[in-house]
């Protein structure tokens, strides 16, 4: 049986991403694609943080996001150092909840997948579409 990590260790013992696209759209709080400008770790105890700029923002889920989206930037809270691994430089479709100060939060097991052009129109469609419940 999977056993949980002690408190105060927000990272998985490997990271995994669960379900597609559809799936994860509905439950996420903000979905968008991006590209990485910095990442910065910083201490172990501390959660690490991730700035993107925008190329396109599906789902803004109460985000407080500058107009126009597009080429705007965004600081993403990372509380698993490790979870997910972004590379500065490369774009990624990022799918992640809103924290407790209302700010981006990118979970350990958020759903992020690196971007490619065909996706725009798979987001597109799953924006215009209304989420109840589970599909």
């Amino acid at each position: 049986p999977p056993t949980a990590p002690p408190a105060g260790t927000p990272c998985p013992q490997r990271c995994r991403r669960a379900g597609t696209l559809q799936s994860n759209f509905c439950s996420s709080d903000f979905v968008l694609t991006g590209t990485v400008k910095s990442v910065s770790r910083g201490p172990p105890q501390e959660p690490g943080w991730a700035v993107v700029s925008i190329l396109s923002l599906y789902k803004s889920g109460g985000l407080g996001v500058p107009q126009p989206t597009k080429g705007a930037t965004l600081r993403l809270q990372l509380p698993c150092r490790l979870c997910p691994a972004l590379k500065k430089g490369s774009s990624y479709v990022l799918m992640g909840l809103l924290g407790e100060d209302g700010g981006a939060l990118l979970p350990p097991d958020a759903f992020v997948v690196p971007y490619r052009p065909q996706q725009q129109q798979v987001l597109g469609n799953l924006s215009k579409r209304p989420c109840r419940g589970t599909p």
